[in-house]
């Protein structure tokens, strides 16, 4: 099993592009923002902060300053460019061990403080908080004090994680775990959420679960997650015979062993069938634990692990799978998520094996694209294989694939009705539908249903 190393990102905050800030709309409103994207280094380049933000959003008259993290060690707060627009970018301490995670983690703390005196001077419309707690309730209070509205994006259920890594012991410190995510729940759901201007949240499931925890319905906003046009006209290639891939994080708490118990069972109908994973864990055990069950059932030579690799390249992997592969165990805490993976490999035209989830039952009924079954090991290896017994059905669910993305999930569609939003949450009285609400109104990408009204 191979790892090759990951090469630097196109678009570290260091490296000034100056095109998309220039290129908005003429007749574009100007909305001044502060993004500070939270979810740990790296996650200012996901394509739903990348392309929908600093592309998308930028083009049609949105200003934004950005606060990111770096996972590179240098200065604790630089003032620098990304993607043509300003940003202040935290980098980690270049201290190793115990102390230079606790340095790490003082520097996080002081650029929050930061952030709420970047609040209280700047001339913003709206400042927004990606999946961060503490900068959140500074920037709310700052807000308050600058008359600036203040919005909440919600990517994912961190404080329930922390929770869950704590009880199931996927934590260093255990109770240090709980401690923080049980702090972070009570900040999110009391203090934040509840006094945002706005929320956006990643899935209609998502609204469903805030709710649950006393958050109105009308001050949210579900944005899944979409792609660029350029997928669409990705040319492929040659596919591999039964060949089946998985694309993502191979984090301990979505129980990927699953897939490698599928695969022994594939192999006595197909014994050439091999697996490949293209991504890595956050922690050496995510890996391990894939590759000890590979060990366990004799099939270290039929699974390779590739790491992280460029994009061009994984999407290439992906093109020469036969089946693509797309498990979310189902616990709580991913049953809101609204699956990247998915969608790649059907504008990529790849047909799809997945399981019961929220959204991604749902896409792939709407669409065709392939065939969804509950979560076990003997259900994924009989989807598997019975796209590999019938190549050209499966090529027909995947032609399919494309066309579903192509009329839902292309950010050029979610872009504008995002955008809309915000000039909803800033000028009301421009309000477009009158009497009616954000989660009456979800981007019309998602393709799930209208969110129930269930009783109180």
């Amino acid at each position: 099993m191979s790892s090759p190393r990951i090469p630097p990102s196109a678009d570290r905050p260091d490296q000034i592009d100056t095109t998309e800030r220039s290129s908005h709309h003429p007749d574009a409103a100007r909305i001044r923002m502060l993004y500070v994207v939270g979810g740990g280094p790296g996650i200012a380049d996901r394509v739903d902060v990348s392309d929908l933000f600093a592309t998308r959003l930028a083009r049609q008259g949105f200003e934004i300053d950005w606060v990111m993290e770096d996972a590179r060690p240098g200065a604790a707060w630089v003032a620098t460019h990304w993607r043509g627009a300003k940003a202040f970018v935290i980098h980690r301490s270049r201290r190793r061990g115990l102390a230079g995670k606790l340095l790490t983690k003082l520097r996080e703390v002081v650029g929050d403080l930061r952030v709420g005196w970047l609040v209280l001077r700047g001339d913003y419309d709206v400042v927004q908080v990606r999946d961060k707690f503490l900068v959140a309730v500074l920037a709310l209070a700052a807000a308050r004090l600058r008359g600036t509205k203040m919005t909440y994006w919600a990517s994912y259920p961190f404080a329930e994680c922390r929770i869950l890594d704590a009880r199931e012991g996927r934590s260093r410190l255990p109770a240090l775990s709980l401690i923080g995510g049980k702090t972070a729940a009570w900040l999110l759901y009391k203090v934040i959420l509840p006094h945002a201007d706005g929320i956006f949240v990643q899935s209609r499931q998502m609204l469903e679960d805030f709710r649950d925890q006393g958050i109105s319905p009308d001050a949210m906003t579900p944005v899944p997650m979409g792609i660029g046009e350029h997928l669409l006209e990705h040319p492929g290639g040659e596919v591999v015979p039964h060949t089946a891939l998985y694309l993502g994080t191979l984090n301990l708490v979505r129980r990927l062993d699953v897939l490698v118990e599928a695969l022994a069972q594939v192999r006595t109908q197909f014994p050439d069938a091999k697996l490949t994973f293209v991504g890595d864990g956050d922690v050496p055990e995510d890996r391990a634990r894939i590759e000890r069950a590979a060990r366990a059932l004799g099939l270290e030579d039929a699974i390779e692990i590739t790491g992280w690799l460029p994009v061009e390249q994984a999407h290439a992997r992906v093109c020469a799978a036969a089946v693509c592969l797309s498990p979310f165990y189902p616990t709580p805490i991913l049953r809101s998520t609204s699956p990247t993976k998915l969608i790649e490999y059907m504008a990529l035209q790849r047909p799809v094996v997945g399981n019961a989830h929220p959204e991604q039952s749902a896409i792939i009924a709407e669409s065709g694209a392939g065939i969804c079954v509950p979560w076990s090991a003997s259900d994924f290896a009989n989807a598997v294989s019975t796209l590999f017994a019938d190549p050209a059905g499966a090529e027909a669910m995947a032609r399919k694939g494309r066309a579903y993305i192509r009329g839902k999930r292309l950010y050029s569609l979610i872009a504008a009705e995002v955008a809309a939003r915000y000039e909803e949450l800033l000028r009301p009285s421009r309000a477009s539908v009158a009497g009616t609400t954000a989660a009456d109104r979800p981007v019309q990408s998602d393709p799930v249903g209208k969110v129930s009204r269930r009783p109180a």
